[in-house]
């Protein structure tokens, strides 16, 4: 999508008078991805408790420390996020609330696309750092299931985004997104070294790739095949001339309007008021011929 395309400069503002923009959709239209995450893990879930009485699901989904000695599963990089203990209800119940609770607003800041490659790719670092060193803290052979992983990293992305936010510990006790980042991160590091049976440093290699994803902002959507590298494989159809700086300064004026949605104009930085200033002049410029 181009530029001109976008609502935001079918009516260019005045300065940053962006308070009112509706050009936010929340991670784009249809189901939000966060959710699609959630069912397929509830699916998961019902099938193992229902219909899997041999425990088959863990053995080919789970993750396994004799991955790269003796098994070579590869997938269960990832698809061990998906497979929680059956015979723990509560594993799924609060993994699955606060990838629910805390994914839905980090989708709607880097999309869907965006969102799924971060959280895939977090899953799978999480489980082959956590695992490894897990099993060189016990000194045993162990195994790895559940999203845990991947909705630390969900989670502290998202205290990194809201440090200031109030949530309710417990329901309860309301503290800052902040200070439940560090409660989260202390439990974890604790646990490390105790025999809990949860895989805690899965947790903290999470928590890490939330952090470092939220300081370096790196560009992951690419590894999430789009409808465009199936058209690929197609009948050409019109041809229409890619321009990727174009776009990538359109996703970056859609980040900077939601976060003067969510925090005002004040909080722009200046490189980030720059941004703006060219995204509104290229505008200006291509409307120029019209006149």
């Amino acid at each position: 999508m181009g530029l001109d395309n976008r609502d935001y400069y079918q009516q260019p503002p005045s300065e940053y008078d962006f308070g009112n923009s509706s050009s936010y959709q929340g991670g784009g239209q249809g189901r939000m991805m966060v959710t699609r995450l959630v069912i397929i893990n509830a699916i998961v879930y019902l099938f193992e408790i229902l219909f899997d009485q041999t425990n088959i699901t863990e053995k080919y989904l789970a993750l396994d420390s004799g991955l790269f000695i003796s098994n070579w599963k590869i997938w269960q990089v990832v698809t061990y996020g998906f497979v929680h203990s059956r015979g723990d209800i509560f594993h799924i119940l609060g993994n699955m609330f606060c990838l629910w609770f805390f994914g839905r607003e980090v989708e709607g800041i880097y999309g869907k696309r965006q969102f799924l490659a971060f959280y895939i790719s977090t899953i799978a670092i999480a489980g082959f750092l956590g695992l490894y060193s897990q099993e060189l803290i016990t000194g045993t052979r162990v195994s790895l299931l559940g999203a845990s992983g991947g909705v630390a990293g969900v989670i502290i992305l998202y205290i990194c985004h809201f440090p200031q936010r109030t949530l309710l510990l417990y329901f309860v006790i309301p503290v800052r997104a902040w200070v439940l980042g560090i409660i989260f991160l202390l439990y974890d590091f604790v646990g490390t070294f105790s025999d809990t049976h949860i895989a805690h440093t899965a947790h903290l290699v999470g928590a890490a790739c939330g952090w470092i994803y939220f300081r370096t902002g790196w560009e992951l959507s690419s590894l999430i095949p789009s409808r465009k590298h199936f058209e690929r494989f197609g009948p050409r159809r019109n041809v229409r001339l890619h321009q990727p700086k174009q776009d990538k300064l359109a996703d970056e004026v859609d980040r900077l309007l939601e976060k003067i949605n969510r925090e005002g104009t004040a909080s722009l930085s200046s490189k980030e008021r720059r941004t703006l200033e060219r995204a509104s002049q290229q505008y200006k410029d291509r409307q120029e011929p019209d006149r």
